[in-house]
């Protein structure tokens, strides 16, 4: 890559390199180098979109007062909505998440369904407090 380098008379080169896992410098002098990384959010949006199928299942089995009912069905319909675009954002499903673990663990939820599903999404979207 030096030798092409060397005979570039524009000065401007542009290299494209998947799965690079350290830094490059070609020629290493009078460059500029931009690096973007891809974080792995650990986050499954097919396993997202079916958590959230299951706790709009679940929902009326919890018994909760309509306003905390309503609110965790839309928050459910938040998280698979933002799975299935193609593009999640993982911030977003993480806060949705822990609105919903949050209703889940609070006291109009008895039983263990509750603990259950809040289990359930603390593994689908790691990083949450399951309880």
């Amino acid at each position: 890559m030096s030798a092409y380098e060397r005979r570039n008379s524009t000065g401007n080169t542009t290299f494209n390199i998947g799965e690079n896992t350290g830094n490059i410098a070609a020629n290493s002098r009078d460059f500029t180098m931009n690096a973007t990384t891809n974080k792995d959010d650990g986050i499954d949006p097919a396993a997202v979109v079916m958590l959230a199928r299951a706790l709009r299942q679940a929902a009326p089995a919890l018994e909760l007062p309509e306003d905390d009912a309503l609110k965790f069905t839309q928050l459910a319909t938040r998280l698979e909505t933002e799975a299935a675009n193609g593009s999640p954002d993982p911030s977003r499903l993480q806060r949705w998440g822990g609105s919903i673990i949050g209703i889940l663990n609070s006291p109009v939820v008895s039983g263990a369904l509750g603990s259950v599903l809040a289990a359930y999404t603390g593994t689908v979207l790691p990083g949450l407090p399951a309880g």
